[in-house]
């Protein structure tokens, strides 16, 4: 009996010594990777703000490819999330939300484990001569609870592989497409817009004529009433039927105006689009149009209305038809 006493006795100053130190551990843990990617700020940050994005380079998507994953708030930007659920021990299931988006700047991710905690993960995106430093933690509470906190010991070395292999796998994708010159389609909401422009059908094969000749047109209009430009130059595509195209060209203008003749006035309302640069000659932009196409079907975006191009180089002082940037929008459905 005595033997029985001391065994007992020993267990339960054993329990005490691991309780007593549990309460001197760490409550907070945060384990923290960093890393440096060839790439500009913008070209990462979008890379993790789209959360389609993460099965291209986080560990736990591709763990298990097959995990079931549905999203909110289009899984893009501030708000956005999705939940996921796996027969995978190793990647169960939870949910993922990003509480605030800052562009090109950080991101801070709310994660759920499906009661077993919650955690942050905030991502910091610093650039310097293009190339971009990463740093991506992973906070969590422990609590109280003892065992907790001393499995909080091992957990930079059970979480800290998985950050420093989803960051050498985020350098890669980044990389390629700063390197291969991707377009880089991004959601953007414009503010509403005043305008002058001109609606016609045109042949597709004279379209440069065209336009030459409608945007005379405004140019014409502009001086003649005294109008202030306030942004670029635009054309929307409102309808391609086989080699006829509906199109509208048109100028921002400071102010609500008055049309006259063929010359049209309104406000375009405040919308949200997918919008991507495409760099290089207009005889090449259908090579974005079709990227972006592509990019909101594979994100299950719905479109609300015709695309629109805005000519951010003036063609008469940039001579260089490789230099010539035009953003190419899509109106998007939004949630």
């Amino acid at each position: 009996m005595k033997i029985l006493k001391k065994i007992l006795l020993t267990v339960i100053i054993l329990a005490l010594v691991f309780v007593i130190i549990a309460w001197f551990l760490p409550q907070n843990i945060e384990i923290n990777r960093q890393i440096k990617i060839d790439a500009p700020a913008r070209v990462v940050f979008n890379q993790v703000n789209d959360l389609r994005s993460w099965q291209k380079w986080a560990v736990w998507n591709q763990i298990d490819p097959d995990m079931k994953i549905s999203y909110e708030k289009l899984g893009i930007g501030q708000g956005a999330g999705y939940h996921w659920e796996s027969e995978n021990e190793q990647v169960g299931k939870g949910s993922l939300f990003i509480e605030t988006s800052v562009p090109y700047d950080s991101i801070l991710i709310q994660l759920s484990f499906d009661g077993h905690g919650d955690a942050q993960a905030p991502f910091y995106f610093t650039e310097e001569n293009k190339q971009t430093n990463v740093s991506w933690s992973f906070k969590t509470d422990l609590g109280n609870n003892p065992l907790l906190r001393w499995m909080g010991l091992l957990f930079d070395s059970m979480i800290g592989p998985d950050l420093e292999k989803g960051l050498e796998n985020l350098k890669v994708v980044a990389e390629t497409i700063y390197q291969e010159k991707q377009p880089l389609v991004e959601l953007q909401t414009l503010p509403e817009m005043n305008y002058i422009s001109v609606r016609d059908s045109v042949v597709f094969s004279m379209i440069s004529a065209e336009m030459a000749r409608m945007y005379g047109d405004l140019y014409a209009y502009l001086q003649k009433e005294g109008l202030q430009m306030a942004d670029v130059p635009y054309a929307i595509y409102h309808k391609i039927d086989g080699d006829i195209i509906d199109l509208e060209c048109g100028i921002p203008v400071l102010g609500k105006v008055a049309g006259a003749g063929d010359i049209l006035a309104g406000t375009m309302p405040s919308r949200t689009y997918a919008e991507a640069d495409h760099i290089g000659a207009y005889e090449t932009l259908g090579q974005t149009h079709e990227f972006i196409q592509q990019w909101l079907k594979s994100h299950n975006i719905v479109l609300a209305g015709s695309p629109m191009e805005k000519y951010l180089t003036d063609p008469y002082e940039v001579t260089d038809t490789t230099q010539w940037i035009t953003a190419v929008f899509y109106p998007v459905a939004v949630e």
